[in-house]
């Protein structure tokens, strides 16, 4: 399947994993899991469309997990999560959709009913992109790792099938093989980690194995290899052939809620030197703690303010005569403490109205 862009679209903005949060993402339920769904939502809808402004992209790749219980999901829930998908991310320009293992499943454990379903809606899962000077080679890498032949036999005739003489740039969503010792970089966030490591549990592989990593590198022979999974930012050397090399950039997560701290979105330029920008995009988790903060600042402070008023009144009290204290004092404390009790409830109803009404008005106009 070959996708000709005729030469026009070189700009392209990689978005990796968004991975939109439901039910199958934590163990929550009720309101806590409906605000969950609506602050991630929130985040990437308002991102997407203000890097759509600022990076003016000619075409957007999705790289994989689209949703986070994609392949989990019946059809009459999975259409509606789609039809959330497609209002996060709606767009006038081409969208381009991969394959991830959240969508269908990993290997052996796909279903060629989900795998037909996610077609059915985002198109082919094996194509090409031509740009000007360049060739990508979207491969469904979860399906190629499958042993069931029936499986992975689309992606092996499109693998054979010829492919232009322009230098190519490999598009998967499970990362190549790389040895343990491999370190991603400085721009990797979980620097504990190191690199991406070999593991395999339900329906996913953190990487491909060395024999179809290889196979891909000597059939392909890419440039330059872009991939997603990880979450996490992560950059290495793959050699091939007769000291032919291509770079690899796994591109970070989309989502607030997928584990890092800065989510990112990969510009890639192919209008003459292939050359990419990491755009990161904001740390929301301590934006929300900065609120609570905040808040908790100004309760201090209104407390603190009330209390020390109580003081002044208590302190003017007890200069009064032994007679006026022992029949007035305790009705003067009381209509006191019941006068300053409202004022500091009617101070924390002033500001919480105020705050809401700004709040309010940025969520629907900014």
């Amino acid at each position: 399947m070959e996708r000709n862009s005729e030469g026009t679209m070189n700009k392209l903005m990689l978005i990796a994993d968004p991975q939109i949060t439901d039910a199958y993402s934590y163990k929550r339920t009720g309101i806590l899991q409906y605000l969950t769904e609506f602050y991630s939502d929130l985040y990437m809808h308002r991102n997407y469309h203000h890097l759509l402004r600022q990076l003016e992209p000619q075409a957007i790749i999705i790289m994989g997990d689209l949703m986070d219980g994609g392949r989990e999901w019946e059809d009459p829930e999975w259409y509606q999560e789609l039809s959330r998908f497609k209002k996060l991310f709606d767009t006038t320009i081409p969208v381009h959709y991969m394959v991830g293992n959240h969508d269908i499943g990993f290997g052996d454990g796909i279903k060629p009913s989900v795998s037909r379903r996610f077609t059915s809606a985002f198109g082919p899962t094996n194509y090409l992109i031509n740009t000007t000077n360049y060739t990508l080679v979207v491969v469904d890498t979860v399906s190629l790792s499958a042993s069931n032949p029936e499986l992975r036999q689309e992606v092996h005739s499109f693998l054979n099938q010829p492919l232009p003489d322009t230098p190519r740039i490999l598009m998967t969503h499970v990362p190549l093989y790389r040895e343990d010792t491999a370190d991603c970089g400085p721009s990797r966030q979980t620097r504990k980690k190191g690199g991406i490591r070999q593991g395999v549990g339900y329906q996913y592989q953190n990487l491909m194995t060395k024999e179809l990593s290889q196979q891909l590198l000597e059939q392909i022979k890419p440039v330059a290899v872009f991939s997603g999974d990880d979450h996490d930012y992560c950059l290495v050397r793959h050699t091939y052939g007769k000291e032919e090399e291509a770079i690899e950039i796994t591109v970070p997560t989309f989502s607030m809620a997928q584990g890092v701290q800065y989510p990112a979105v990969l510009l890639l330029d192919t209008s003459e030197d292939l050359t990419t920008k990491l755009c990161w995009l904001p740390d929301q988790i301590s934006i929300f703690i900065g609120y609570g903060f905040l808040f908790g600042l100004t309760l201090t402070i209104l407390t603190g303010k009330h209390v020390y008023r109580w003081f002044r009144i208590q302190k003017s009290l007890s200069k009064q005569s032994l007679e006026e204290l022992s029949v007035l004092k305790r009705s003067r404390q009381h209509r006191s403490l019941r006068r300053i009790s409202l004022s500091w409830l009617k101070d924390i109803r002033d500001i919480a109205i105020v705050s809401m009404l700004l709040y309010v008005f940025c969520l629907i106009f900014i």
